[in-house]
């Protein structure tokens, strides 16, 4: 019989414990959650001018900085001793991603965060990479693996083509900054 009271005495003992546990985490969940919500601040409204200046301005600057990144990074690894065409063509694109990518996500930051508003670089970076694999793959179905035009597309169809591919990290850069935008 002792044996049967000790078992359940223990068996008591701890469910008061995890009661007690659940208890405190509860009482910390509300210690920690009203200052949390309190903190937590309506969106301001999107502008249309403002996400259209994202786009747009960031979308060249990504173009500006793609070439600007591609130069830097060819005439880099010539003077690294670099002789291999193939070698300097790609060390070259990737230095253009690498600077595109970084003039898109921080134009696209700037002009989102003019005035009293902010979001997060990190978020807006994501999305510029996401748009330039969303580019990528526009590009690969629309003109194929070789990047080159189809025989019979017309110039205006070549434009919008080249335009929509270029504007896509800008978008992606856009959605990410104003998915995580607030005021100051």
């Amino acid at each position: 019989m002792t044996v049967a009271r000790g078992a359940l005495g223990r068996s008591a003992a701890r469910h008061l414990a995890d009661a007690a546990l659940a208890g405190a985490a509860l009482a910390a969940l509300a210690v920690f959650a009203a200052p949390a919500a309190a903190q937590v601040q309506e969106r301001p409204r999107l502008e249309a001018v403002r996400v259209a200046g994202e786009v747009v301005v960031g979308g060249y600057a990504g173009i500006g900085g793609f070439i600007v990144g591609r130069f830097v990074a060819e005439e880099g690894v010539q003077r690294a001793g670099a002789s291999n065409e193939t070698t300097i063509r790609n060390t070259g694109y990737i230095g253009g991603i690498i600077g595109g990518g970084l003039a898109t996500a921080g134009v696209v930051y700037a002009i989102g965060s003019i005035g009293d508003q902010t979001g997060d670089f990190d978020a807006t970076a994501l999305g510029t990479g996401v748009g330039f694999v969303a580019a990528l793959g526009l590009a690969k179905m629309v003109l194929g693996p070789e990047g080159r035009p189809r025989a019979g597309m017309s110039t205006k169809a070549r434009w919008v083509t080249a335009n929509v591919i270029a504007m896509l990290p800008a978008v992606g850069a856009s959605i990410g900054f104003n998915s995580t935008r607030r005021q100051r």
